[in-house]
């Protein structure tokens, strides 16, 4: 027992410090050197497509009766209801989402380092339930690890930047999987630009996504010279020693994910968010909130591209932690519920995914309430806990009159 307890120990505390290692040390490791891929005009990669030349996906069709059974026994009955959008939330920013009759992710990690286990479900099971596609907001370990080993074990379309699927492919190649799925290349950190909105079909017969690029969070001092504040408030810290992780080679796997995509810094590969429709029902999705101040370039365009959607948001999926907690609490993740204007919003990427940072659900929840509670308009907030949340679909009637109205 106490063999188990040291190594135990020795184990967390290695996790625990890589996340301030591989911030102080910078840089991509080597499976992320393809960092300084460039969208070109004419894509040369095979299986990778640009948004011009990418022909949609297939019409939602009829699963054969084994991935319907096991599309159920993890998702529960009638998850294909394509008069429904359900949404399963299953750590950090991730989602399975199920839609007129698709089935697809947003980003892609199972939450595994210091502990494991959390979340009722892992990458085996986001890789048996076949998604169609796998939408990834940056590149970043704790949004991207897995999309190499889940879209290599379901051939799902990678929607992501140019660097993102190099190192999913690369990452899947190590793990002796397919590396040959298709790749819809949306650009870098620089390409198009921040602000910028494109619609893109990516299936026949759903109405064409349109991609927002913005930025990720950051801190910025200079913030707090000029009245921010860091957001106060204490971390879940029981979570980790409960769940803790005890698998060398999970730990590994974790350790060699860190510097994915820029590290913690800005992702090489960009930041994205996606705005969906299925009838009068639309949704918005985004697994980051850049740093929405007043006179910078970057953050008025990204204001512009969010006020000026080219739909209502019905249900906002929002990011509501991030680096400028640290220089200016909640005012990034505000202005982005602020600018969108949801009829309701699920924040996320508040759960206890790795210690100090996810400082677990309970950590802001009361903060949150109450200053989104002072918008001019706040919406209906659907307060996602972990981990009793994780996995309990949200389903939204897409033939609702709550979303005819307009915005």
């Amino acid at each position: 027992m106490t063999s188990f307890m040291s190594r135990a120990g020795l184990l967390a505390c290695a996790l625990l410090c890589a996340p301030i290692l591989s911030a102080c040390l910078g840089g991509d490791s080597a499976t992320g050197s393809a960092s300084t891929a460039r969208t070109s005009p004419n894509e040369t990669r095979p299986n990778v497509f640009e948004p011009s030349n990418f022909a949609p996906l297939p019409a939602a069709g009829t699963a054969n009766a084994e991935l319907q059974a096991t599309r159920e026994r993890i998702l529960g009955p009638n998850a294909m209801d394509p008069e429904q959008v359900k949404f399963w939330w299953v750590g950090v920013s991730s989602f399975i989402v199920s839609m007129k009759g698709h089935l697809f992710l947003m980003d892609a990690w199972e939450i595994v380092g210091v502990h494991a286990n959390y979340v009722p479900i892992g990458r085996e099971e986001l890789a048996a339930i076949q998604p169609e596609a796998i939408f990834i907001g940056h590149g970043h370990f704790d949004h991207a690890a897995d999309a190499g080993y889940v879209a290599g074990l379901s051939n799902a379309l990678l929607v992501a930047g140019s660097n993102v699927c190099d190192i999913a492919r690369e990452r899947a190649a190590s793990e002796g999987i397919p590396n040959t799925f298709p790749c819809l290349n949306l650009g870098d950190q620089t390409t198009p630009g921040a602000g910028s909105t494109r619609a893109i079909q990516i299936w026949e017969d759903v109405e064409p996504v349109h991609v927002v690029q913005h930025t990720h969070s950051a801190a910025e001092p200079t913030d707090l010279l000029s009245g921010g504040m860091p957001l106060v408030y204490i971390p879940d810290v029981l979570t980790y020693p409960t769940y803790l992780n005890t698998s060398l080679a999970e730990a590994l796997r974790f350790v060699g994910t860190l510097r994915d995509d820029g590290g913690v810094g800005q992702p090489a590969g960009g930041t994205w968010a996606y705005h969906f429709r299925a009838g009068d029902f639309a949704w918005f999705w985004h697994n980051s909130t850049g740093m929405m101040k007043a006179g910078n370039a970057e953050s008025e365009a990204v204001a512009n591209a969010l006020v000026n959607l080219p739909e209502c948001v019905d249900v906002q999926l929002n990011a509501i932690v991030g680096f400028g907690l640290v220089t200016s609490a909640y005012r990034d993740a505000l202005a982005y519920v602020a600018l969108t204007k949801p009829k309701v919003a699920l924040p996320n990427h508040h759960d206890a995914w790795t210690p100090g940072i996810g400082g677990g659900a309970s950590a802001y929840e009361n903060s949150w309430l109450e200053a989104v509670g002072k918008l001019p308009n706040p919406p209906e907030v659907d307060y996602l806990r972990d981990p009793v949340d994780y996995m309990k679909p949200r389903s939204y009637n897409i033939n609702d009159p709550r979303w005819a109205g307009g915005c």
